[in-house]
Order: structure tokens, then C-alpha cells, then sequence
């Protein structure tokens, strides 16, 4: 009789076998949680009243559920700087006859991450927001620069959130040059000095993330959470089920490409990759070269995050 040389691999692959089962069963698992929008609204818990200088940040979410997608930064600075977080809806999809139904589920998501609403050229948000009609519809793009720059000067932003450039999708990327130009607007008008610009990643991977931001299991039920309060879109793409493991290929991504190459990955399991800019003068700056990590149980301390990405003068 024959030794079954195969046996170790064969023990060692049923239990890595279990471990695969394990995130389907994870996945169907989410499948049984209701999704939104909740009949009644989900309300976030209140925080405790802060003594710290307040800090104004605006999420410009080219769609509604991109509020939730990449809010991991935005829901710390929330709960541990105290820091009042707007949504500004860019657009409410571009199909017209759905526009209800997802304003409904935005403001049903935002309820749960504790988010104040706006919507942009409300109440049905901007239309054809993209390069083709920033390219032959100038009047329209200035149109939708100066909507947008007013708002801007009615939140006083110290933080925007944005896509990157190159975000694949045609809205992600007009909505970045549309809130770059739009700031731009804002600065030259009013003269206001510097403000920090996170861009954010979802469709495609930023080439230079200068940011990684881990967040605990905590914070990531509620971004899950909220994602799922959009149920009209998520019947489509369960995207909510696999925003943890988003978040998982990140830490991986981010150990080295924010960390430095060869580095050590944290041990933490989820984290976001964003990269921290400046507007000054009406011109997108460069930061500091170099990047940060910041650990779900690390406390942020905002003012001095910023400082080490200014540029030296």
C-alpha cells in the first residue's frame, strides 16, 4: 500500500478551505441585515459637547452613497474632534426619476453617520458633471463653479473632501475639478487663506496616498451601516457587503505604499487611503513629501496632522 504523500497538503487545505468558507458565510450572513431606507431614521448617537476649536468639513460626494464609501476619516474627525461634517451632494444620480428615491436614502445614511445634508443646486443636485461639459458647455460649468463657490463661503470649510483626478468614473473626475475650481473661486473672491484637501479613492487607487487612516470594527459596522441605508443601489451591487474587505486590501496596500516600501504591516484590519493637499492662492499645493499612518486606536490630533503635510515656505 502507497504512503499518500499528499496528506499534509490535504490537512493544511481543508483548514485554509474553512477560512475561505468563513467570508462567504460572513457575506451571506450581511445578506440577512435589512437594508434602507429605514421606515424610522437611524440617529446617530449625540457626542459629548467639546472645548476644542471647531472644525468645519465638507464631504463633495459626486453620488449619493460616496458619503459613506470613503467617510472612514470624516466619521473619526467627527467623533474625536468634534467636528461639524456636511455632505454636499454634487449630483442625485442622473437618472431623474430615481432622484427621490435616492435623496431619500442619502438622508436616511447621513442620519446614521451623524452627517448634516446639502444638496447642491438643490433641490435636484447638478446635472453632467464631467469633462465633456466642462469642455463645451462652459457657460454651464461656470454656472455650477459659482453655485458650488457659494457654498463653499456659506460653510467656511476648513477641510473638503473630493475624489482624486483620476478616479475613473466621469463624475468622481468632474466633481474633483469642479470643487478644485470652485475653491479656486472661493479663495480669489473672499481672500481666504489655506484649506486642507483630502482626496479620496473608490474606483480607482490614487497613485500617491499620503494617508492612511485604520479605523476599528466599530466605526466600520457604521459605514456599512450607512451604505446599506442606500438599498436602491445596493439591490443592484451589494458594494456595502465588500466595503470590508476594501478596507482589508488597503491596510496591505497602504503598509507600503503610504508606509514606505519593505515596510511592516500594521495589525490593524481596516483602513482608508486618502492624500491630504492644500489649496492656497486659488492653486491646488503640494504637500510635504512623505506619508503618515494613523491607527484606529491612535487619538487625532488634527492640528498637527496638517501642519506636517504644510509645505515648508
Amino acid at each position: 500500500m502507497h504512503k499518500d504523500l499528499s496528506a499534509a497538503w490535504k490537512t493544511r487545505h481543508r483548514r485554509w478551505l474553512k477560512f475561505v468558507q468563513a467570508n462567504i458565510k460572513a457575506m451571506e450572513n450581511g445578506k440577512r441585515i435589512p437594508i434602507g431606507p429605514s421606515a424610522k431614521p437611524l440617529v446617530a448617537p449625540a457626542l459629548r459637547p467639546r472645548n476644542d476649536p471647531s472644525i468645519n468639513v465638507v464631504i463633495c460626494a459626486p453620488h449619493p452613497d460616496d458619503e459613506a464609501l470613503i467617510g472612514a476619516l470624516a466619521l473619526r474627525l467627527r467623533q474625536e474632534c468634534g467636528a461639524r461634517i456636511t455632505d454636499c451632494a454634487i449630483t442625485l444620480g442622473s437618472n431623474l426619476s430615481q432622484r427621490p428615491r435616492r435623496l431619500r436614502e442619502l438622508k436616511s445614511a447621513c442620519a446614521v453617520l451623524g452627517f448634516k445634508l446639502i444638496v447642491a443646486n438643490s433641490p435636484e443636485g447638478f446635472d453632467q458633471v464631467n469633462l465633456l461639459n466642462r469642455q463645451n458647455h462652459p457657460d454651464e460649468w461656470i454656472a455650477k463653479i459659482r453655485t458650488l463657490s457659494a457654498i463653499f463661503e456659506q460653510d467656511s470649510p476648513d477641510v473638503v473632501f473630493a475624489p482624486h483626478a483620476e478616479d475613473f468614473n466621469t463624475t468622481h473626475i468632474g466633481t474633483h475639478h469642479l470643487v478644485v475650481e470652485a475653491l479656486g473661486d472661493y479663495q480669489q473672491r473672499t481672500g481666504r487663506g489655506p484649506i486642507t484637501v483630502i482626496e479620496t479613492e473608490f474606483w480607482h487607487e490614487n497613485s500617491r496616498p499620503n494617508l492612511m487612516v485604520g479605523i476599528s470594527p466599530h466605526d466600520e459596522a457604521t459605514l456599512v451601516m450607512a451604505t446599506a441605508e442606500h438599498g436602491g443601489e445596493i439591490r443592484r451591487n451589494p458594494y456595502h457587503l465588500r466595503h470590508s474587505g476594501r478596507l482589508i486590501e488597503n491596510v496591505r496596500l497602504g503598509a507600503e505604499v503610504v508606509g514606505g516600501q519593505g515596510g511592516v504591516a500594521p495589525d490593524f484590519p481596516f483602513a482608508e487611503l486618502y492624500r491630504l493637499v492644500f489649496m492656497a492662492g486659488g492653486k491646488l499645493c503640494e504637500p510635504r513629501p512623505g506619508g503618515r499612518v494613523i491607527g484606529p486606536k491612535e487619538k487625532i490630533n488634527w492640528p498637527k496632522l496638517v501642519q506636517s503635510f504644510r509645505p515648508s515656505p
